[in-house]
């Protein structure tokens, strides 16, 4: 996105947040109150592990907190969150509401892990940009965030600097590093490179699986790795010049960390994901949990998050700083340009792809 319009780029600059704190608590706090509970209640969430639960515990909780007279307890979690609910009583869930991305979403409605979704009962609903609702997976979860997939590199050693996912297949490129967790997420990357369907959507049809193998297999890889931590050693050690990372954690990492500077650069189009958030079925809390997300789909919630972690976010009211706007893909109009992961329609054939995916990743 780093050839965006100027005058775009100036008019989100004008709505961009100050991050000011202890200001934005303070203007929060003489919102009105939320009506789903009546205060001194806890209610438990599960937000993804590492980052972005630092970023929550800061952030969402004290001004949910704060607004509502409630606790909030939040419970990090990267892997097991399905696991976590299939084996607790069906009326004493681990947690109350959850994070998770398409894949989690349709696997815990296939077991019925799920409330269902009333969009009536949520205040901000109407401000959802459309094109975060068009999937199946917002019939069981709200849609409240959404990130994109991107180039990181070590600025002071990187020998090719990509600008779009083309750009790996170039005589230049070399030593790519590739995550190494999920199938989809790469084969997306490969069906951008052919080019044979719009965006991404070679990915659902079988015809086009054995295609897409041999496109990944052609390109530089020098390492699949298997964790943040291995991705950035890799970078900072030379065994990599480029990794396939998430915009916002690639952009937190270069701002907290001085090892070595890190560049993150968005292709366009890119690939994308959306964090929805369930009501977790056998709760007693449930009005209290629509409430809580009727919470995170607020402008002025959603903007204080933007402030801290480049995430998208649901509401088209929210308000982005400079350095997000420039690289994210912000508009519903904009976000036609990224092909989000649908993976409802990859369910039937996910089992077998993922197990030839994990043998193709230790072939490599």
């Amino acid at each position: 996105m780093a050839d965006q319009d100027p005058s775009r780029r100036r008019a989100v600059g004008r709505r961009a947040v100050l991050a000011g704190g202890a200001a934005t608590v303070t203007a929060l706090s003489g919102c009105a109150g939320l009506t789903g509970s009546t205060g001194g209640d806890t209610l438990r969430v599960s937000a993804w592990s590492g980052t972005n639960e630092t970023v929550f515990k800061e952030v969402i909780k004290p001004r949910y907190e704060d607004r509502t007279g409630n606790t909030l307890e939040v419970i990090g979690n990267w892997q097991g969150i399905l696991s976590k609910i299939r084996q607790s009583p069906e009326d004493d869930p681990p947690f109350d509401v959850t994070v998770g991305v398409g894949r989690t979403n349709y696997l815990g409605g296939q077991d019925d892990l799920w409330e269902p979704v009333e969009y009536d009962n949520l205040s901000n609903a109407g401000a959802i940009k459309p094109r975060l609702r068009s999937y199946q997976m917002s019939e069981t979860g709200v849609p409240v965030a959404y990130g994109v997939h991107a180039y990181v590199y070590n600025e002071d050693t990187a020998s090719w600097t990509p600008e779009s996912w083309a750009d790996v297949q170039s005589s230049q490129a070399e030593n790519l590093a590739l995550p190494s967790d999920f199938w989809l997420k790469l084969f997306m990357m490969s069906a951008l490179l052919r080019d044979d369907e719009p965006l991404a959507d070679e990915v659902y049809d079988r015809k086009y699986m054995d295609s897409l193998f041999e496109t990944l297999e052609e390109l530089p890889v020098a390492t699949f790795y298997q964790g943040t931590q291995q991705l950035w050693t890799a970078l900072g050690q030379g065994l990599a010049d480029v990794g396939h990372y998430f915009l916002a954690y690639g952009l937190k990492r270069a701002q907290t960390t001085d090892e070595y500077p890190i560049g993150v650069t968005v292709p366009e189009p890119t690939t994308g994901y959306i964090d929805y958030y369930q009501i977790v079925r056998g709760t007693d809390r449930k009005p209290m949990a629509e409430e809580f997300i009727d919470f995170l789909l607020d402008p002025e919630i959603q903007s204080a998050y933007a402030a801290e972690f480049s995430l998208g976010f649901s509401n088209e009211e929210t308000e982005y700083p400079d350095q997000t706007a420039e690289k994210l893909p912000i508009t519903d109009e904009e976000l036609n340009q990224v092909a989000f992961q649908n993976f409802a329609r990859v369910a039937e054939f996910s089992g077998e792809m993922s197990d030839r995916f994990r043998t193709f990743v230790q072939d490599n």
